[in-house]
This record gives C-alpha cells, structure tokens and sequence, in this order.
C-alpha cells in the first residue's frame, strides 16, 4: 500500500513525539490519558555485481541478483556500487490509552527500490482480552515465514538480505484481524497461537515486475485469506508451523516484456478465482553460541499446472563480537497435471555471511552470495548465474 499523504502525517507525528511530546521506547504515565512509544530503523546497504550470467532479461541487464521479489530488489549488471536494492528507513510506533486494554501500531518505511515512496506496512488496534489472548484488527504482516514481522529490520536479520529463494511472494502484508493466544508452559517452554482472517490488494505487484519486466503493472488480490501460526520455544529452541490458505486473482494492467519490446497493454478484468495453500515450517537452535536456522515452505494450487517448494539452512556461531554464517537456500516449481517439467523455475544460492556487532544498536555484515540458475530449457524468464558482493549498516534507533 503506498500512502504518501497518510505516511507523510505520520511522520509528522512521529517526530513531533520525538521532539518532546515524548520519547521513543519510554512510557509517559505523567502526561495524560495516551501514552506514546516510538522507533526507527535504517540498512545503508551497496553491492557490487561481481561475475554472473551476461544477458538481457526483461528488459533488464544481467547478471542480475534479485534480493527481494515483492519490492523488486534486484542488483544488476551495471558497473559500480549499488545501494538502492536493500536500502531502507522504517519509524514505528504505538499509542495506547492508560489504564485501558487498547493501544494503536503502526509502522512506515521508505525503500531505496521503490525510489523512495514511503509504504504504510503496519496500522493496527491491538485489545488486550486477558493476560494470554489478544485481538488485532488493522493492517499487518502476513506470517508466512519466521522473519515476516521483522523482515524490513536489517539490525534483527543475521544476512544483508534475507534469502530470496524462501523469502520471495506475491503479498507479504494482509488486512484483516488476528487473535493471538501466548501462554508460558511448564519447564521453560513457550507457546503462541495465532488465527488470521483477511485480504490483500497489491497494485502493481513488484514481484510481477521481476517475471514480466520493470514497466509492467500487475495488479494481485489475495481474498478469503484464513490460517496461522503456532510457535513453540524454550530457551534455545524454537519450531514453528504456519498454514495459509485464500483465493487469489491477478490482472496485466500494461503489456509484459517479449524479449525485444514490451506488448500491447490492453486492461482486462482479474482472473478467476484460484485457490492456495501455504505451508510452512521453521526449526531455529540457538545453543552455546551455535545458530542453526532451518525453514521450508510448499505451496499448492489446486488446479494449477506447478507447485511451489523453497527451503533455506543456516549455521552460524557467535565469537565475542563477530558471527560467521553459511547459508544454502534453494526453490523449484514442480510441474503437475502434465504439464512440461523442463519449464519450470529452479535457482539456488550458497551465501556466506561475516556480522560485527558495533553496539546494541547496530551491526555491520558483509556477504557474498553465489546463485545458480537451474530452472529447465524451456523456462522463459531465466535471471542466470550471479555473484554478489554486498555490505550493509543496520541500526535500531
């Protein structure tokens, strides 16, 4: 959802309550009925293309590395730094009224791929129901991976990017309302619940741009969304199983990319309804310094010609300030009801990742990344191989 008018207040509000109304992370039980907490994160992040697949694909220059498919992150093979793909700069906040089981969130941020247009990504009234069950209504994240909530917070990610093969969609926000159940168990464990019902509508799909080209508009609604989430921890475990299902439709507002130009751009109506189902698995240790972090997701489409497989793994280790990670993650589509299984999409990426924790507050990585493209001879939309070379500073404020 772009929202530069509405965004543009919000910030007006946000620094207002940071120039002395209140202050960010601090309650104020001293100036009235409304309460005030406020944050603010930024990623610098620049890459350098090092080597790759040279082509031209949609209408872009390769060797191409796409970072984020729902923003359209993607470094190219033009020469120097880039800087735009994963830069980024969120506020968020909430307000809440003492003494009463509401509060409001919300969160902005303004993304160097979408040149800067500030997106409204969170708006939503939380009502505390009791110390375990809590009711959301509004505008969200749609949970379908472990790193959903916090997937724009560079400082929380331990990758300059997340891992595109998993973290890759069509929609990654939803509106709607969820309840949420957490409860501390027995022996140390955790549990939370989550149950969600919604929609989304995405105009001009950045994850349509990838596969049809950087001018193209691709409308996307995902309707009758309903699932959740059940995460289950202790202190250096965690899994968590998500299940999404909802009907989705699409339309090609402008013409796609042919290969030399782009087609006539005649605009239809959206398609039938499809049906989906997501879903997902993550399996996280967090012990003696070691960090592993697994996580698969399949997605079927009854009546579709493919379905969707990705998965990623992680291992890691803490060394006072430093912590190395190699990260494998990979995606195919599998063909189904006869359709050709030499035109389906495959790539895979082993990445290796060097973080230094400057303070409690911010971060520097640098990784490279090395993507191979194994999708079959009669895909169409073939990105290629590529190295990249990337480094990022991310900070919480």
């Amino acid at each position: 959802m772009n929202s530069k008018p509405w965004a543009g207040y919000a910030l007006a509000c946000f620094f207002a309550c940071w120039g002395g109304t209140c202050q960010a992370g601090e309650n104020n039980h001293d100036n009235g009925p409304i309460e005030f907490e406020g944050s603010g994160f930024f990623s610098l992040t620049v890459g350098k293309m090092l080597s790759g697949t040279h082509q031209r694909t949609n209408d872009t220059e390769c060797p191409c590395f796409i970072s984020d498919y729902a923003q359209t992150g993607v470094y190219t093979g033009q020469s120097g730094l880039q800087w735009q793909p994963d830069s980024k700069l969120g506020l968020q906040g909430s307000m809440s009224l003492t003494d009463t089981p509401f509060s409001l969130t919300g969160q902005i941020v303004a993304r160097g791929a979408q040149d800067g247009a500030v997106n409204l990504e969170w708006l939503y009234g939380n009502y505390k129901i009791n110390e375990s069950l809590t009711l959301q209504i509004g505008r969200k994240r749609l949970p379908m991976f472990y790193y959903s909530d916090a997937q724009d917070i560079g400082y929380t990610l331990p990758w300059t990017h997340l891992p595109p093969q998993l973290y890759g969609w069509e929609a990654v926000n939803y509106n709607g309302a969820n309840l949420t159940w957490n409860k501390p168990l027995d022996n140390g464990w955790h549990l939370v619940a989550n149950l969600l019902a919604g929609a989304e509508t995405v105009k001009e799909s950045g994850y349509w741009k990838i596969y049809r080209g950087p001018n193209n508009r691709t409308d996307v609604k995902w309707d009758n969304l309903l699932g959740g989430n059940l995460n289950f921890s202790n202190d250096w475990l965690e899994t968590r199983l998500v299940y999404i299902q909802s009907k989705t439709r699409s339309r090609n507002v402008t013409g796609s990319w042919n290969g030399s130009t782009y087609g006539v751009g005649i605009e239809t109506d959206y398609t039938n309804n499809a049906r989906q189902q997501i879903y997902g698995l993550a399996f996280n240790i967090d012990r003696d310094n070691w960090l592993l972090n697994s996580e698969f997701i399949h997605i079927n489409r009854p009546g579709a010609d493919f379905k969707d497989y990705a998965q990623i793994i992680a291992i890691g280790r803490r060394i006072g300030k430093w912590q190395p990670m190699l990260t494998w993650s990979n995606y195919y589509s599998k063909a189904a009801l006869g359709a050709d299984p030499n035109a389906q999409e495959a790539h895979a990426t082993t990445a290796f990742t060097l973080r230094y924790e400057v303070d409690t507050n911010s971060a520097v990585k640098i990784q490279i990344d090395d993507q191979h493209d194994n999708s079959g001879p009669n895909w169409t939309t073939k990105y290629g191989d590529a190295r990249l070379l990337t480094l990022s500073y991310d900070r919480v404020f």
